[in-house]
């Protein structure tokens, strides 16, 4: 398979700190009412416009991907749609992280046009049932989906479907993985699951045993067809002490978040990271250079870089009291 560009950035591993990567919640509303996203002010009615993150984007020389996320991003589709095309006429790589029940052909094929680089769906169960049982949404929502990552792949999209590893799918992840190659997609990532303190609903925070996440990886690894590719995310910094490996076709994807890149919250503040490590460092209508912002370092930024923690590795290996 042809390198991915968007997806280039978390091959390489991070040297020297500086923004590379900025990922922008156009935001934070959305139709879904999932524990696991958007962790920082969930539906707080914040949003920001294409022509502010145009004027952001712009000042960013070492920029070179831009991911769109939410909230549901298609809310704001047509701004999604000018923020996708100035990049790609300034050669930067995109990716819209969406739920796809809001998809339509006709926006299919105009996110293609704009040169739109990944789109990228959460996949986690493979029947309608279990979907509307844990989301708490229409089972036929799931049929809506599954059309659309269809429709994404017949109209050459490059399509990533993202399977969260942890208790309610840790199970099944052959099973998934056998759907995301039958739908026609060729990139499956694998979130490792992290201890996130605004999960309510029970089940969110049912992390993988470490036997769980060895037996899963281990299987998806085993049972790859050869054209597919298999990011494993939130695992780089154990991977060697669970015993995997990387090989063609199998990455284990370096995390970016706080080293290369930072997340952009609607009402301007901006995160180390939106999941995992909500901690605003500055807001960019207060002051907040994010050209400058390696090179000054606020102080929460500072911290993070010298102390580099990982929810995903002290979930697994817990320090001993």
């Amino acid at each position: 398979m042809a390198e991915n560009k968007y997806k280039a950035l978390e091959l390489e591993t991070p040297g020297i700190y500086e923004l590379e990567g900025l990922e922008v919640g156009v935001t934070s509303n959305c139709n879904f009412k999932c524990d696991y996203c958007c962790a920082y002010r969930r539906d707080d009615g914040s949003k920001i416009g294409a022509e502010e993150v145009i004027a952001l984007i712009r000042e960013i020389p070492t920029l070179k991907r831009v991911r769109l996320s939410g909230g549901e991003v298609t809310l704001r589709f047509e701004d999604c749609v000018k923020i996708v095309a100035y990049c790609t006429q300034h050669g930067l790589a995109t990716q819209l992280n969406t739920n796809g029940s809001l998809l339509s052909e006709e926006r299919i094929r105009r996110l293609k046009e704009a040169g739109l680089s990944n789109i990228h769906l959460s996949f986690n169960f493979t029947d309608a049932q279990s979907f509307g049982a844990y989301y708490g949404m229409d089972p036929r929502v799931y049929d809506k989906v599954i059309e659309n990552i269809e429709t994404c792949v017949e109209y050459g999209l490059e399509t990533v479907l993202e399977t969260l590893l942890f208790g309610p799918t840790q199970s099944n992840m052959p099973a998934i993985s056998r759907k995301v190659h039958d739908l026609g997609v060729r990139i499956h990532e694998i979130q490792n699951s992290i201890v996130m303190d605004h999960a309510e609903r029970e089940g969110w925070n049912a992390i993988a045993s470490r036997e769980a996440l060895v037996r899963s990886v281990n299987d998806l690894i085993a049972n790859r067809r050869p054209d597919t590719e298999l990011y494993l995310t939130c695992m780089d910094r154990f991977m060697t002490e669970l015993g995997f490996r990387e090989e063609p076709g199998v990455y284990f994807s370096n995390c970016v978040d706080g080293k290369k890149q930072l997340h952009l919250h609607g009402n301007g503040d901006v995160l180390i990271c939106e999941l995992c490590r909500p901690e605003v460092i500055g807001n960019v209508y207060e002051g907040l250079d994010l050209a400058a912002v390696y090179a000054n370092r606020p102080k929460a930024l500072a911290d993070f870089l010298e102390q580099l923690p990982c929810p995903a590795y002290e979930a697994l290996f817990p320090a001993a009291p």
